[in-house]
């Protein structure tokens, strides 16, 4: 967990602290995105989008097969993990 310059810890709901569910956060800068459409000529890439609504292209290579409505963890247009249903409202 990182500690401020002061040496203290920093408050619930920063990086590395709980978030108002008790969570845990994190500062990688992650959103997790629910899967809407795979590419039909059985590709990489996949068309996701967050709890904002926006959809964006993503690269699912690390993750292998998908189906559409997993929810995964993006950074960077990348998918970098699966995730359980929970983790979305």
């Amino acid at each position: 967990m990182p500690v401020s310059a002061n040496g203290t810890d920093p408050p619930p709901g920063a990086a590395g602290g709980l978030d108002a569910r008790g969570r845990g956060t994190s500062d990688n800068g992650a959103t997790p995105m629910r899967v809407l459409v795979l590419d039909p000529a059985g590709g990489t890439l996949a068309r996701c989008a967050g709890i904002d609504g926006v959809a964006k292209t993503v690269d699912t290579a690390l993750l292998g097969r998908l189906e559409t409505g997993a929810i995964v963890l993006v950074k960077a247009g990348i998918a970098l993990a699966r995730l359980d249903t929970e983790w979305v409202p």
